[in-house]
C-alpha cells in the first residue's frame, strides 16, 4: 500500500469512526436534555418513551437528562412548564394530552421539536395538519383506535350477537361521532343498534335497566359520562343481567368491563421514543414524520368479568391481555 492511499484510507476510517461516535454521544457537550410535561402522570407512557429513546443509545443519566413536570391539569401550571422548557431551550418536548399539548404549542418557539402521545385527535384538534404531515414542529402519537377493531372484536368474541346498545353522553361531539361510526359499520354486518343517549348518571341506570334481556351485548364510549361514573353503573347491570360491555376505555375494563380494544400507553409511549430519537440522533424534522396510531390495539380482557359471562377468548386472538 503505497502512502498516498494509505494516508485516504486513514482520512476515511477516521471520518466514519467521527460519524458513529457522533451517533453514539447525545451532541456537542455529551447530553441531550428533554423537557416532559405529563399532565397528570401516565407513568408506562414515560417508560416507553424512555425505552424508545435508549433503543437509540440515548440513555438517562448517561448522555440524556429530563425536565419531568406534572401540572396535575392546571392550565396556568401547564403554562409555566411550557415557559420554563423554552427559557432552558432543551432539544425536545415530551407532553401528553391534548390539553396539555395545546398549551406547549402555543409558548415554545416553532423550532422546537415537540413529540406528543396520548392525544386522541392530533389533527381535527388543530395541533397538526394531519397524521401523515404535521406542518409545524409536532409530531407523535394518538390513542385513538379505529372502529373497524370494535366491530372485529364484538364478532370475534360475540359471533351470535344480533342486538346492542352504545351508551354515550347527549351533546358530546366526540363521543357522538364515535357511536355514530360504530354503529354505522355494525348495521353492515346486520347487527341492530340501539342508541343510548344519556344526560347524567340516573339516566344511565335508568336506560340501563330498561334494556334488560332485550341486547345482547353493552358498548361504551369513551366519553366523560362513561367515565366519570357512567361505565361502573354499567359493569353492575352488566353483572346483573349477565350481559357483556365492548368498553372504549382501559380504566372501564379494569373496574370490570368484559372486553375491548386499548391504546397501550407504555406502547405509544415507545412509539414516541423512538420518534423523538430520529429527531434528535437523525436530525429529522418532527413534519417529515408521520403521527401513528397503535395498530393492531391492545385487546384488554377483564378475565372475571368474562369467565363470570361464560365468554371465551379465541387462542387464535393476538395482542391479548388480561386483567382481573
Amino acid at each position: 500500500m503505497n502512502v498516498a492511499y494509505r494516508n485516504k484510507f486513514i482520512v476515511c476510517l477516521v471520518s466514519i469512526l467521527l460519524l458513529f461516535s457522533a451517533a453514539s454521544f447525545a451532541k456537542e457537550g455529551g447530553e441531550y436534555v428533554i423537557g416532559v410535561s405529563v399532565w397528570t402522570g401516565y407513568p408506562k407512557s414515560v417508560q416507553g418513551f424512555k425505552d424508545g429513546l435508549k433503543e437509540a443509545g440515548i440513555i438517562e443519566g448517561k448522555n440524556l437528562k429530563i425536565i419531568y413536570r406534572k401540572s396535575g391539569i392546571d392550565k396556568e401550571k401547564q403554562k409555566g412548564i411550557a415557559e420554563e422548557f423554552k427559557k432552558a431551550n432543551v432539544d425536545l418536548v415530551y407532553t401528553l394530552t391534548t390539553s396539555g399539548t395545546s398549551i406547549i404549542k402555543e409558548i415554545v418557539p416553532s423550532t422546537m421539536p415537540v413529540v406528543f402521545s396520548i392525544v386522541t385527535y392530533p389533527a381535527d384538534s388543530g395541533l397538526i395538519e394531519s397524521f401523515e404531515y404535521s406542518a409545524n414542529n409536532l409530531v407523535g402519537t394518538s390513542n385513538f383506535v379505529p372502529f373497524r377493531h370494535y366491530v372485529r372484536l364484538l364478532g370475534d368474541l360475540l359471533p351470535n350477537a344480533k342486538r346492542v346498545a352504545i351508551f354515550h353522553r347527549k351533546g358530546e361531539p366526540n363521543s357522538k361521532i364515535q357511536s355514530t361510526n360504530i354503529r354505522r359499520l355494525l348495521r353492515k354486518k346486520g347487527i341492530t343498534v340501539i342508541d343510548q343517549e344519556p344526560v347524567d348518571l340516573s339516566d344511565v341506570k335508568k336506560m340501563a335497566g330498561a334494556l334488560e334481556g332485550k341486547v345482547d351485548a353493552f358498548i361504551t364510549t369513551t366519553d366523560t359520562l362513561m367515565q366519570g361514573g357512567g361505565e361502573k353503573i354499567l359493569i353492575e347491570a352488566s353483572l346483573a343481567q349477565k350481559v357483556p360491555i365492548l368498553s372504549s376505555n382501559k380504566n372501564g375494563i379494569e373496574m370490570g368491563s368484559t372486553f375491548g380494544p386499548v391504546a397501550d400507553f407504555y406502547t405509544l409511549g415507545k412509539m414516541s421514543g423512538e420518534m423523538a430519537s430520529k429527531i434528535l440522533v437523525d436530525n429529522i424534522k418532527p413534519s417529515a414524520l408521520e403521527s401513528k396510531t397503535q395498530d393492531p390495539p391492545l385487546i384488554l380482557v377483564n378475565k372475571k368479568s368474562a369467565e363470570f359471562l361464560n365468554i371465551d377468548i379465541p387462542s387464535i386472538l393476538s395482542n391479548v391481555d388480561y386483567v382481573d
